[in-house]
């Protein structure tokens, strides 16, 4: 049987339109021709998926979104339908988190399985879940870079103020200060330094015996542990009797004691006795503070004058030395002289601080300067200087030399013996 021409074109044109269909739907990912199931999800939101976007599992594509569209009861959540091939099963529990597919945003669907055995029956509803968008990605990190950049910020400004503060005038002017203070403080120990070391070269056989004393004194405590261990027990045992000893006696004396004391005292500030008298009378007084005054000047004179008032010779009787004042010590090439002042700086022997003295000479030690007057071998010629020179300077002292050396005056001493 042979069709018309208009026949074949009707067949013609439903082939064709049949075929674009059928293109079309293949271009969209749906094959007519092949059966799919179909699942739901609810999504509080999608973040831009929209149909036709992919459904992956382990980056493979396995389906595509199928619908998009709110849930009828207002509640402004969304259900998203997407279809699989039907001999494709889903385990139960298993998730379908939104995802962003490649670095523009494109949005799909990633399937999470669960290791559960029983699977989801078609047009089951699966459990939702959105990925953070790479936009909320890149923001979670940048901002505690914003909040340290804050930060910092704040702190060079806070920087900023407190060099401004500093660097103004006044607060260079109060640094200056400071520095030539601190130079000042340097200065003064460097003084102190010099000082202390000249005190340890004067005094190193004095220290050396120091030292020496104190070990010999470590060493009778060590050897005496066990004397003094029974002494701190008789002490604990005598605090024990103490203790024990009736203490009402020994007020009630004590008050008996006051008493009598508090009339002894009223009589003493009393006219009426001669201990009254003694301590009241003012002309007494006076007549015995002449009577120490004239004492002073005497005994200032024998000082100074013991030719005068006594005659006698050098004994050692352990611990005193008597000196025999007429003794020279040249044959012992010691030296007496009068040690005037001392100074960190030097000071002229011509000027007017030793107006009235001859033959002043600068000894130098370390950093300190002193100068001395007199030079003899004689002690009591040396005496008779100290006094002459002691009006003007009286805190000058008699110091001795052996050999150019200073040594200690209590040793010259012994040495005229």
């Amino acid at each position: 049987m042979r069709l018309s021409k208009f026949t074949r074109l009707g067949i013609l044109i439903v082939f064709s339109i049949t075929a674009l269909i059928w293109g079309l739907s293949y271009l969209k990912g749906n094959d007519i021709f092949k059966k799919n199931n179909s699942y739901h999800v609810y999504y509080n939101r999608v973040d831009g998926l929209v149909k036709a976007n992919s459904v992956l599992l382990n980056g493979f594509k396995v389906g595509q979104v199928s619908d998009v569209k709110f849930v009828p009861d207002n509640s402004g959540q969304l259900i998203v339908s997407f279809s699989v091939d039907s001999e494709f099963r889903i385990p139960v529990n298993s998730i379908a988190r939104i995802v962003s597919s490649d670095i523009m945003g494109t949005r799909s669907i990633e399937i999470i399985f669960s290791e559960e055995k029983e699977l989801y029956n078609p047009n089951d509803t699966i459990q939702g879940a959105v990925e953070a968008a790479l936009k909320e990605q890149v923001s979670m990190q940048v901002l505690p870079l914003k909040y340290k950049a804050e930060e910092l910020l704040g702190t060079i400004d806070s920087a900023i103020t407190v060099l401004t503060v500093i660097l103004n005038e006044d607060a260079r002017d109060n640094l200056k200060a400071s520095f030539e203070n601190f130079n000042l403080t340097m200065q003064n120990l460097e003084n102190t330094t010099a000082q202390l070391e000249d005190l340890i070269v004067t005094q190193k056989d004095t220290i050396k015996n120091i030292i020496g004393n104190l070990n010999d004194l470590s060493s009778v405590f060590k050897d005496n542990a066990q004397n003094l261990e029974s002494i701190m027990v008789n002490l604990e045992s005598f605090s024990d009797t103490l203790s024990n000893i009736s203490v009402t006696p020994m007020l009630d004396n004590l008050t008996a004691a006051s008493n009598k004391i508090s009339i002894t005292l009223d009589k003493l500030n009393s006219d009426e006795s001669t201990a009254g008298l003694l301590l009241n009378d003012t002309e007494l007084y006076e007549s015995i503070n002449a009577l120490a005054e004239n004492l002073g000047y005497l005994v200032s004179d024998i000082q100074q004058n013991p030719k005068r008032y006594l005659k006698f010779s050098a004994m050692d009787f352990g611990k005193e030395v008597y000196i025999n004042t007429i003794d020279d010590a040249s044959g012992k090439d010691i030296v007496f002289k009068i040690h005037l002042v001392s100074s960190k700086s030097k000071v002229d022997t011509k000027g007017d601080v030793f107006k009235g003295i001859k033959d002043v000479e600068e000894y130098q030690s370390g950093n300190v300067y002193s100068y001395l007057t007199g030079s003899t071998s004689i002690y009591s010629e040396i005496e008779d200087i100290h006094n002459s020179v002691r009006v003007a300077f009286p805190e000058s002292t008699v110091v001795a030399f052996k050999n150019g050396r200073l040594i200690k005056i209590e040793k010259a001493l012994k040495s005229l013996r």
